[in-house]
């Protein structure tokens, strides 16, 4: 975490926590300001204090929604105390909703509207191109409705299920996929290094398996033609032979087949030696 994250932490932390008769006191006043429709001065004021000592009061808790939320945080390289401030105004839109005469404590009530407001910036910034959140939920809708099925669905059907035209889901479908783009140096951990996306990318210069080897070719064909059989038979394929096998297949010997091996291995050896160690 950064320094910024941990002094924010500090922060807050000196901040008292309410009493329940606090809190229900000053989530009526709240609600009073709220509710009415031309409230006056000293109640416009009293509603606003109120609102800013529950604020702060709970800001605590938009940081615990935010870290159940650390490994899709990590996931997707976001900043943790953009998705407080995300949380920060559902917790103020909590407060502003919140009736303390239907009897359930604040944090529970207050909860749900910080985690809609963290997942409603997580959905609008998952990827680098930025969507309306009315195409994010829409192809959200329709993969539900698909999840839900045994068979897969034709896209026409679920469009005329979700009640929109089979083209704008087509298009908000499209687009969603075309936006999830990620960063070539986004790391990917491993056991013992850390390696990014950009490391698993094939370069198109990267030499291939007969372009890496053809200057040992020119010291084979230099071989005589038995040689080459031999160590062709021996080392040239998936299903290398053995001296017995090799022997069936040329009519020599199984000495003279070690021999001839022996000896072509040790002429390419005297050959390549200047180039392989110069």
């Amino acid at each position: 975490m950064s320094d910024s994250f941990g002094d924010y932490l500090k922060s807050i932390g000196r901040i008292p926590v309410l009493t329940p008769a606090e809190e229900v006191h000053l989530g009526t006043l709240v609600r009073s300001w709220q509710d009415h429709s031309q409230p006056s001065t000293a109640l416009a004021r009293r509603g606003r204090r109120a609102l800013e000592r529950m604020v702060s009061a709970n800001l605590r808790l938009v940081v615990a929604v935010v870290m159940r939320q650390n490994r899709r945080i990590q996931h997707l390289n976001h900043d943790p105390l953009d998705l407080i401030q995300a949380g920060n105004l559902g917790l103020i839109r909590a407060v502003e909703k919140f009736d303390p005469s239907r009897g359930y404590k604040f944090s529970t009530y207050g909860y749900w509207w910080i985690r809609q407001s963290i997942n409603r910036y997580l959905q609008e910034n998952s990827s680098s191109i930025r969507l309306p959140i009315t195409v994010i939920d829409l192809v959200h809708k329709a993969r539900l409705l698909q999840g839900s099925q045994q068979e897969q669905l034709d896209s026409r059907l679920i469009a005329g299920q979700l009640g929109q035209t089979h083209r704008r889901l087509r298009f908000a479908m499209d687009a969603v996929q075309r936006g999830q783009v990620q960063s070539l140096d986004q790391q990917i951990s491993t056991s013992d290094q850390e390696l990014t996306l950009l490391d698993t990318v094939r370069s198109h210069d990267e030499p291939q398996l007969v372009d890496d080897y053809r200057w040992m070719h020119d010291q084979l064909n230099q071989l005589d033609e038995l040689e080459r059989s031999i160590l062709s038979l021996r080392y040239g394929g998936d299903d290398c032979h053995s001296f017995a096998k090799i022997s069936g297949l040329t009519g020599l010997s199984k000495d003279q087949v070690q021999r001839l091996e022996k000896v072509a291995l040790n002429k390419l050896r005297r050959r390549l030696e200047p180039q392989l160690n110069p």
